[in-house]
């Protein structure tokens, strides 16, 4: 009796065929660029036709050069600023970042008047133009000024965590300042000054910078430099943003400033066991690396991890604070909705057992310089 093998073998594998090739490349395409006109094509050019729509409702339609500089203007500029060097090319992508979010913010109140001038058409009763146009108008432009006043300002939250009694004697009073999400060069070196001179005036015992301190590469040491004033002791694990850019120079520049960089590894710092794990893209990676450290039952454990994943994992090692970024609580409404999918545990304190975790909402902002429905936040933690 012949065995049969269920696996087929080299003879028998069909290469696909050009049109599946063809199709596995346009549906992402198509996909992306639908998503691309809704949210960025479709409010700014609902506006110009409500604005300019005679009073009958006779809409205006825009010409090749008005979707040309809507729709394309935008890409080509933010694809050059990859090309300029240094501030240039990186105050032209935050510009364009920060179009591409004001169109965004729009699309709520532009979708909602069609939705109700639709309504209101069927009944009879069609809503005014251009008046509408313009009041709609406003109403974004308010919304992109306080967005964009909102994402200068930096809020201290304090929080306070209980710990285990064996070692509140030790720890009780420390007073630890959380990070999270700068994002030089979207953001200016000048922003990560106002940071660290806010971080001084608290003041701190220990500053933990949870990743994504850094988002461009090429950022010189210069434009970090604020951080060597820092007059606590500095740790930082890496974000996702570093490992998309420069990694290595970065942890360089960092080291040369005073900071110490944790990458998979654990240090004491008096009655602390600090630990630092790098970002990585599968949700395993904090119980990948952790059991190669060993827990102190002697201190207080604080894991820093950028992304909130593996609170469990990290329960069950022994840590007793994680503190994780990542999320930038949306940044920018309704972000949230499709950020909460991915990360149930978006922004604020949660508690698994004996571990408490924390999820900050970022202290810059990445792309668009904006935020609405969250805020930048440096976090002050007191272990009582």
């Amino acid at each position: 009796m012949s065995e049969i093998n269920p696996v087929p073998g080299p003879a028998t594998i069909i290469p696909p065929s050009r049109w599946r090739r063809t199709g596995r490349l346009l549906l992402p395409a198509l996909v992306v660029s639908v998503v691309y006109f809704l949210f960025i094509g479709y409010p700014p050019l609902r506006l110009l036709a409500l604005v300019q729509s005679g009073a009958q409702g006779a809409d205006w339609q825009p010409g090749t050069l008005i979707l040309l500089t809507v729709l394309v203007l935008p890409i080509l500029l933010r694809l050059a600023a990859e090309w300029l060097p240094g501030a240039a090319g990186r105050t032209l992508a935050a510009a364009v970042m920060t179009w591409f979010g004001i169109a965004f913010v729009a699309f709520l109140p532009v979708a909602g008047f069609d939705l109700i001038d639709t309504v209101a058409s069927v009944v009879a009763v069609p809503l005014p133009r251009p008046l509408s146009g313009w009041v709609l108008l406003a109403i974004v432009l308010l919304l992109s000024v306080f967005g964009l006043v909102n994402a200068q300002r930096l809020v201290v939250r304090e929080i306070e965590v209980a710990v285990p009694d064996e070692l509140s004697a030790r720890v009780g009073g420390t007073r630890l300042v959380q990070v999270s999400d700068v994002h030089v060069g979207s953001r200016s070196g000048r922003f990560l000054d106002r940071i660290v001179h806010r971080v001084n005036a608290l003041p701190a015992d220990v500053v933990l910078i949870t990743g994504d301190l850094v988002d461009f590469a090429n950022v010189a040491q210069e434009e970090l430099a604020s951080l060597a004033r820092l007059r606590a002791p500095v740790f930082f694990a890496i974000g996702n943003h570093e490992r998309y850019v420069d990694l290595e120079a970065i942890c360089t520049r960092l080291t040369n400033l005073g900071v110490r960089v944790l990458r998979n590894a654990a240090v004491e710092y008096g009655a602390l066991q600090i630990i630092g794990i790098d970002d990585a893209d599968p949700r395993t990676q904090v119980g990948r690396v952790l059991p190669y450290l060993m827990p102190d039952p002697q201190r207080y454990r604080v894991l820093m991890y950028h992304r909130p994943d593996g609170a469990q994992d990290a329960a069950d090692w022994g840590v007793h604070l994680m503190l994780c970024g990542h999320t930038h609580n949306g940044q920018i409404v309704p972000f949230q909705l499709l950020v909460r999918r991915v990360f149930p545990r978006i922004c604020g304190v949660y508690r698994l057992g004996p571990l408490t975790l924390h999820v900050s909402p970022g202290t810059g902002t990445w792309g668009p310089v904006l935020r609405l429905g969250s805020r930048c936040e440096i976090t002050r933690i007191t272990l009582v």
